[in-house]
C-alpha cells in the first residue's frame, strides 16, 4: 500500500466514503461534536481536549489542528461524509508504523453522529478499517475505546473479533490482531 502521508486514500462503503478531513467539513462537523448522545462515546485518551465542541470556531480550530497533524505524520484524520447527505458526519482517525510515531499497535478512533451509532452503519465502518488499516498503517494490533453502554459498537467489535484488553491506566480498549482478523 502507499504511504497515506504521501497520498492520503479514500474508502468507500454502501453509506459512506472516507477521506482526509478538510477545512470546509467545520461546519458539518460541529454537528456530530456537539452531540450530546455522540459525545459519550468519543475516545479523547492521550488528547488536548475532549472533543466537546460548542462553536464553530472551536471546531475549526480542532479540524486546523487534525491538518497540522497529518501534515507532520503523526496521524490521519479521515473525514466520515454520507453519501446520501454529501455531508461530513463524523471522522475516523488512525496511526501505526507510517508516520512519525512507528508503532505497531494503532490506536482507531471513530466519531460519528448519534443517528449513525447503529449496528449496520458501524459494521460498514469496521469492516473497512479492519480491511485496510492493518496494511496501510502497517500494524500488528489495532486497539479501540467504547464505553460498555455502547451496546451496538460492542456488538460490531465482537463480531470482528476484538477482544477487551486490560491496558495501565485506560478502560474500555478492545484490541484485534492481524492474526486475529476473521472476515
Amino acid at each position: 500500500m502507499e504511504n497515506p502521508y504521501v497520498r492520503c486514500p479514500v474508502f468507500e462503503t454502501d453509506h459512506f466514503i472516507l477521506r482526509l478531513i478538510r477545512p470546509d467539513d467545520t461546519e458539518e462537523l460541529l454537528r456530530c461534536y456537539s452531540d450530546p448522545q455522540a459525545q459519550k462515546i468519543f475516545n479523547a485518551d492521550n488528547c488536548t481536549g475532549d472533543f466537546h465542541m460548542h462553536t464553530a470556531a472551536e471546531m475549526g480550530e480542532c479540524v486546523a489542528a487534525w491538518i497540522r497533524a497529518y501534515e507532520q505524520e503523526e496521524y490521519v484524520r479521515f473525514a466520515i461524509v454520507a453519501k446520501a447527505l454529501d455531508k461530513a458526519v463524523g471522522t475516523v482517525e488512525m496511526f501505526g508504523m507510517v508516520g512519525v510515531y512507528q508503532s505497531p499497535v494503532g490506536i482507531l478512533r471513530l466519531d460519528i453522529c448519534s443517528e449513525y451509532e447503529r449496528k449496520a452503519f458501524l459494521d460498514e465502518l469496521f469492516a473497512l478499517c479492519v480491511n485496510e488499516f492493518f496494511p496501510l498503517f502497517g500494524v500488528e494490533q489495532i486497539l479501540h475505546k467504547t464505553v460498555p453502554a455502547a451496546d451496538e459498537r460492542v456488538q460490531v467489535l465482537e463480531k470482528y473479533g476484538f477482544q477487551p484488553c486490560e491496558i495501565p491506566e485506560r478502560a474500555h480498549y478492545w484490541g484485534l490482531g492481524r492474526e486475529e482478523c476473521h472476515l
